[in-house]
């Protein structure tokens, strides 16, 4: 009787959180063996963008498991092997084996794979407190590339104009900015440990979408200059600077970013003279100790009549 009313109750809490999206008359709820459960995995290949748990919150879920079960149902769907994919809850099933389960209750869907995507990013999009920017840079990618797979007619219209109305459906559905889903888009061309120096706030949102129209070369060889010089921060206009020397798509390399990110501030050479002031008064002398460009003045009046007489000489003037 518990079992079934924390089934119900969990298919329950998912239509609410969700509503129908891909939910179908044959969509069930079940208890599943943690054992054919595989994590989802992108029609290329690549993982999910989400981030598993830290150690210490991996933990924290596992206890609550251990005292009141799986409260909310996982979302699998099935795989062409009979094995189940998940699609929403792969902290939750990682945390029930630590627990010592051999079960998860999972809400099992018949969903395609844009269907999958989509419900992939939702789900943690609305669960998580706190997002990295890498993981809401890749979890955008994934929705835009999901929905513009989903069938949107671009024999109507430009390319251009496709992607903007794309880019601001995924900008409403979650609240956010248009041109902030555009920027953390862009952080996806970043290399790995320059989107890591993200996460880590060494460099900032927009400072990150600076670097990331530079090429893979230049991205390899500033993630080396900053190691070198054990940088932990690079400030906007150091990245700007940057993006304007590889303009164009040239590649630099390490001296030239040592160069931008640690210039040599070039010192002026001064002409460090003891002046005689013997031949002054006291008071003119103690003047030009205490004003130099009244020293300066006097000399330059003494060289032009210097010069005036030398002029003069030379021409039998006496």
């Amino acid at each position: 009787m518990n079992e079934r009313h924390n089934q119900a109750r969990g298919a329950s809490e998912w239509e609410d959180t969700y509503g129908s999206l891909g939910m179908t008359p044959r969509a069930q709820l079940l208890q599943l063996p943690l054992h054919i459960l595989d994590p989802w995995q992108s029609t290329d290949g690549s993982p999910q963008p989400f981030k598993a748990y830290s150690p210490e919150k991996l933990n924290e879920l596992t206890e609550n498991i251990r005292k009141n079960g799986v409260i909310e149902a996982i979302c699998v769907r099935p795989k062409p092997d009979g094995r189940m994919e998940i699609i929403a809850g792969h902290n939750r099933a990682a945390a029930a084996k630590l627990a010592g389960l051999n079960t998860v209750p999972a809400i099992v869907q018949q969903l395609d794979d844009n269907q999958a995507a989509i419900l992939l990013v939702d789900s943690n999009l609305q669960h998580r407190e706190k997002l990295l920017p890498s993981e809401k840079a890749y979890a955008y990618k994934l929705r835009l590339d999901s929905m513009k797979r989903q069938g949107q007619r671009t024999d109507l219209t430009s390319g251009q104009i496709v992607q903007k109305l794309s880019v601001e459906k995924v900008a409403e559905n979650y609240g956010e900015n248009y041109k902030t889903i555009q920027r953390y888009i862009r952080l996806t061309n970043l290399i790995p440990p320059l989107l890591d120096r993200v996460d880590r706030e060494e460099i900032g949102l927009i400072a990150g979408v600076d670097l990331s129209f530079l090429t893979k070369i230049t991205q390899v060889n500033l993630d080396k200059a900053l190691t070198l010089l054990g940088k932990k921060k690079l400030s906007g206009k150091e990245t700007a600077a940057i993006r304007e020397a590889g303009d164009g798509g040239k590649d630099l390399i390490v001296s030239e970013l040592l160069s931008i990110l640690n210039p040599k501030k070039e010192k002026k050479a001064e002409l460090k003279t003891k002046v005689d002031l013997s031949a002054y008064d006291q008071e003119t002398a103690k003047r030009l100790r205490k004003d130099p460009q009244y020293l300066a003045g006097l000399q330059a009046v003494i060289i032009s009549y210097t010069e005036k007489y030398v002029h003069q000489s030379d021409f039998g003037v006496t």
